[in-house]
């Protein structure tokens, strides 16, 4: 490739910022509206761990994005901009970047963002994709993981095991990033995250972080493929919050309403020390080995 970075940064990138820079600053500078807070993600694919050598470029743009989306999302907060890291092993090739940008650029227009700015970097390991993405949330709304109380019902917003599917075939999982769920989130949930690790694991994340348990009725998980597989393996984004008893039913009609339709409530918080248990029809706890990903 003969363009430079400076070159690549203008005509692949600079488009995605939707007009409103020209990304020839080290820093982007925002404008928080008034009432409302900056909610602030990270998520990282690397080449070899989150995706396959020589995997399509769009499709890749789409997931890193989305992934971080989902954060947003389930933190009650409305995607407004992002930020873009790309190390590369060697020069990329003009066909992998316009196909990358093209995506980022569609994506953008789907979910009313921009890229605000970014890195772009060589490495001499594999590939790394990283976004940096913000949203606004109303403030003092923000939905945290650790806000479930005893007693919440714990409802997921979809199926749990397309992403270890999609894995297993050698796949890439491009997740939906629901922008519908944002103001449901807020009105309903006192807890809530995506499941990116597993959802044994990242339901666990809630109930330790809130200082509670947790008991799963595996019969009402909504699940494609083998139970203990989808429960454990991860990259469904889908969302799984604490809500309240008396507002169940209604938080689960108005996810129906958004297009949610394999909404469920799988579950009841009580006090506890972070425990997670998987029932079974009977009431009992059904032995996991794998609980979820973990990196280290």
């Amino acid at each position: 490739m003969s363009e430079n970075e400076f070159s690549v940064i203008q005509k692949y990138f600079r488009p995605l910022t939707m007009g409103r820079d020209d990304l020839r600053d080290d820093c982007a500078v925002l404008a928080v509206p008034d009432g409302y807070e900056l909610v602030v993600t990270t998520d990282t694919l690397n080449e070899g761990v989150h995706f396959p050598a020589a995997a399509d470029p769009a499709v890749l743009a789409r997931k890193v994005l989305r992934v971080n989306l989902t954060d947003l999302i389930s933190s009650g907060a409305q995607p407004a901009a992002y930020q873009l890291a790309l190390a590369f092993p060697h020069a990329p090739d003009a066909a992998w970047l316009s196909a990358f940008s093209g995506a980022l650029l569609a994506e953008n227009e789907i979910f009313g963002i921009y890229c605000s700015g970014g890195d772009t970097t060589s490495t001499q390991g594999p590939l790394s994709i990283t976004i940096n993405a913000m949203g606004f949330v109303p403030a003092g709304r923000a939905v945290r993981r650790g806000g479930a109380r005893d007693g919440d019902l714990a409802i997921v917003t979809g199926e749990i095991g397309h992403g270890y599917a999609a894995y297993k075939q050698g796949n890439i999982y491009v997740p939906d990033a629901p922008l519908e769920l944002t103001e449901i989130i807020r009105d309903y949930a006192h807890a809530a995250i995506d499941v990116s690790d597993g959802l044994l694991a990242d339901a666990g994340h809630i109930a330790h972080a809130s200082g509670l348990g947790l008991e799963l009725r595996a019969a009402d998980i909504p699940v494609t493929g083998d139970l203990l597989s989808a429960v454990a393996g991860g990259d469904d984004y889908t969302i799984v919050m604490a809500v309240a008893p008396d507002k169940a039913e209604s938080c689960l009609q108005a996810c129906r309403d958004a297009g949610m339709e394999q909404v469920a409530l799988i579950g009841r918080f009580y006090v506890g020390d972070g425990q997670v248990d998987l029932l079974d029809a009977n009431g009992h706890v059904i032995p996991v080995t794998n609980r979820g990903w973990v990196h280290f």
